[in-house]
């Protein structure tokens, strides 16, 4: 079975997909092993740790799809992907739905925000017409050469135009063809469950810590009839401050001694995440 169609099966079951963030392989197989049925591959998560970057369009397409290749061949479980605005215009969103095919992902999400584009909790953001971006949702679904691959279509008009506005921007999403609809931070409860009421198509929470929605639990996600409970940025917001508070600690102490509680074990991340004997049997395999 393919990412794609896992990743189908797994939204048509009941209850709210709970799906973390990975910003490289290693998180990624860090929570495939964690039990966790899909990843999320953000473009913010990108920028800052793959290139130590802001999330405002500085990315190409070609960057993301190395980044995302090297995410999909570390795990099985189907990969979510931030494809940004599609890099430009329709022919531009085609090739990238087909590029990230090829980069083995099992979701392309597009969304509506002029380029360059920049994080969907800051501040400054514009859209394009919203009769464009459903051009773009439906180049998007044209495009795709596995008739499974999930098309995410995503609107950040919430905090540009105002919720109504976003909410016409959803439907008219929806009527182009997008498989899922990602409403970019409302601003309360009660702004996701009109959204919910306003639309047919599965929907995304997205839950960034410190951003403009409120910070729920899976299950409250459920209660509102959201599909995906997404954590975006939980595990890169964990690993920059895990990794400030051990830098102090050891300009203030000399040394980690006293603080190894805070670090994976060595032979556990070799063994439990990267699978080290089964690369040496492979090597005597091979040597004999």
């Amino acid at each position: 079975m393919t990412p794609a169609k896992q990743l189908r099966e797994l939204l048509a079951e009941d209850g709210a997909l709970l799906v973390p963030g990975a910003y490289n392989p290693l998180v990624a197989r860090i929570l495939a092993l964690e039990g966790f049925p899909a990843i999320y591959a953000g473009g913010y998560a990108a920028a800052a740790a793959g290139h130590g970057l802001p999330d405002i369009g500085l990315v190409t397409m070609s960057e993301m799809t190395d980044h995302l290749s090297r995410i999909t061949r570390a795990v099985t479980v189907p990969v979510i992907a931030d494809a940004d605005t599609g890099f430009g215009e329709l022919a531009n969103a085609t090739r990238t739905v087909r590029e990230y095919e090829r980069a083995g992902v099992a979701a392309v999400q597009i969304e509506d925000q002029v380029f360059p584009k920049r994080c969907g909790h800051m501040e400054g953001k514009k859209v394009i017409d919203m009769h464009t971006m459903a051009q773009k949702v439906q180049a998007a679904v044209a495009a795709r050469t596995n008739p499974d691959t999930v098309i995410i279509a995503r609107t950040d008009a919430i905090a540009v135009t105002g919720l109504d506005d976003a909410i016409a921007r959803m439907k008219e999403y929806e009527a182009a063809g997008a498989d899922v609809i990602f409403p970019d931070a409302p601003r309360s409860v009660d702004d996701m469950k009109t959204i919910r009421d306003a639309l047919r198509s599965p929907l995304v929470a997205n839950m960034s810590e410190h951003g403009k929605t409120p910070l729920l639990s899976r299950a409250e996600i459920e209660d509102l009839g959201y599909a995906i409970a997404l954590y975006p940025s939980s595990t890169l917001f964990a690993a920059a401050q895990s990794a400030r508070d051990i830098a102090r600690i050891l300009q203030q102490d000399g040394t980690t001694r006293d603080h190894l509680d805070q670090l994976m074990v060595f032979g556990e991340l070799n063994e439990n995440v990267l699978e080290l004997s089964r690369w040496q049997s492979e090597e005597e395999r091979a040597a004999t």
